[in-house]
């Protein structure tokens, strides 16, 4: 029994010791359609994550990110040029799922 107890110990410390392999993994950048939509997404991370946390842009139509999209751009007092960007990239986001 004692050989026993040793023989799996002594299996579980040199598995436990074996170094850690990680998988490398390449970051890969969203292909946008234009620099618009690309902005758009940067501009919607940067202003729609402050005041709460950044929705799932898949998870609404494009009706209701018709809606959405000015009504938050005023709360936060973003330009319409942002807003216009913003709006671009959700929609395009909504159709390429």
């Amino acid at each position: 029994m004692k050989k026993i107890l040793f023989i799996a110990t002594a299996s579980i410390s040199l598995f436990a010791c074996t170094p850690k392999t990680a998988e490398i993994t390449e970051k890969v950048e969203p292909s946008f359609p234009n620099e618009d939509v690309a902005m758009g997404d940067k501009l919607y991370v940067e202003n729609c994550g402050k005041c709460h946390g950044l929705k799932t842009v898949t998870d609404y139509t494009p009706e209701q990110w018709k809606k959405i999209v000015p009504n938050m751009a005023a709360k936060a007092k973003i330009d319409s040029d942002a807003e216009n960007k913003i709006l671009q990239y959700v929609l395009w986001k909504t159709e390429n799922k």
